[in-house]
């Protein structure tokens, strides 16, 4: 069975992941099967031992969950809710996808939509693709699923094989839920770059040779995958003209590769899946490079 394994956070307004994994079902017509995972921190679960015991405490938590699941109008959509006490939530939740052999994971990051919190991410999205073993996608809290575009899936590509895990699953996805595909690549150099060694003429006569070239050679690397579909190619920030192509698509959610960066890379070099996951207004589906639909 496909299976993917939904995060189910209890916080207020944090029903963003059940709510897209049900959609997701919808979507795709039931292909998949949903199984929603609380992980009650141990520290939590500690405080509330002291009053009602650890297994009335479990028994709580697991119907919490399935009340705030009703709630959101999608307990139907779930094969399962399980409650798990965990030192570690991300790893709990890595688990719990490896015991049923799961394809995929869905899980809510912690900054909201329209939000302009300092920690977007938030501790269990960071570590699940820091450590991404198969395709995550990374919700908004407070995502209304009934406000996702009808548009194509979009694909952030380069062409190298970071993206050919994304190009695989995209694909998958998009013949799924019946959506066109749609590729996206942005190019650029550095800023100080254009602005000591360019004339504004040149340099715009720089920017459209390099665009042209990039959708050639991003068109070949895609043909080499067995993909014709449409490429976008824009020059600018990477993050921001990703996110700005996903929003004039109308996309329902987003698609990119990882390169798998180390701790110590990190801190030397953007994480681009990372930064789409914590800014985007929609889902963000982050894919390991060796991932096949």
């Amino acid at each position: 069975m496909n299976t993917w394994i939904v995060g189910v956070d209890l916080r207020h307004r944090s029903d963003g992941a059940v709510r897209f994994g049900a959609w997701l079902r919808e979507q795709t017509g039931g292909a998949i099967e949903l199984v929603g995972i609380h992980a009650a921190p141990t520290a939590v679960v500690d405080q509330l031992d002291q009053f009602e015991g650890r297994v009335r405490v479990h028994e709580r938590l697991k119907t919490e969950a399935e009340l705030a699941m009703d709630r959101a109008g999608v307990r139907n959509a779930f094969a399962e809710v399980e409650l798990v006490e965990a030192e570690e939530p991300a790893e709990t939740l890595a688990t719990a996808r490896a015991a049923r052999s799961a394809v995929g994971m869905i899980v809510g990051r912690k900054a909201a939509t329209d939000g302009r919190d300092l920690v977007r991410l938030g501790s269990v999205a960071r570590r699940l693709l820091q450590r991404l073993v198969v395709p995550t996608f990374v919700v908004p809290p407070d995502l209304a699923p009934d406000t996702l575009g009808s548009g194509p899936i979009v694909v952030a590509v380069t062409p190298a094989d970071a993206s050919s895990g994304a190009v695989e699953v995209g694909a998958g996805l998009a013949k799924a839920l019946g959506r066109p595909l749609l590729f996206v690549r942005v190019v650029s150099v550095p800023e100080e770059y254009t602005q000591i060694y360019w004339s504004t003429d040149a340099l715009a006569q720089f920017k459209g040779q390099t665009v042209a070239a990039a959708k050639d050679r991003t068109a070949e690397w895609l043909a080499d995958q067995a993909r014709s579909e449409p490429v976008v190619v824009r020059y600018g920030d990477t993050i921001s003209e990703i996110l700005a192509v996903a929003t004039e698509q109308g996309a329902p959610f987003l698609v990119c590769g990882s390169r798998l960066l180390s701790r110590v890379e990190r801190v030397i070099a953007l994480s681009t899946s990372s930064e789409l996951a914590a800014r985007a207004t929609i889902p963000v589906l982050v894919v390991p490079p060796d991932a096949r639909p």
